[in-house]
């Protein structure tokens, strides 16, 4: 039994991960627009197999997006 206390993870359904990039839900399975490093987790198996995402990989991208956003708006800002 191990001393050190895991990070929780919470699964997410693809359709909740789409909406929470406000991207399409078929761009978020491909890994397309920079979602090529979240973790896809495969339940089931065959055709009943199911796709999850991690909402904390989810949420910490969409911070990444937005200080990006923010950085470049600052940039524009100091040049104007």
């Amino acid at each position: 039994m191990s001393l050190l206390k895991k990070k929780s993870q919470t699964l997410i359904p693809p359709c909740c991960a789409a909406t929470l990039l406000d991207l399409d839900e078929s761009s978020l399975r491909k890994g397309c627009a920079g979602t090529e490093g979240l973790t896809q987790v495969r339940r089931g198996y065959g055709k009943r197999q199911r796709i999850s995402f991690i909402l904390e990989e989810i949420l910490d991208l969409k911070a990444e997006w937005i200080e990006e956003a923010q950085k470049k708006n600052r940039r524009f800002k100091l040049v104007a």
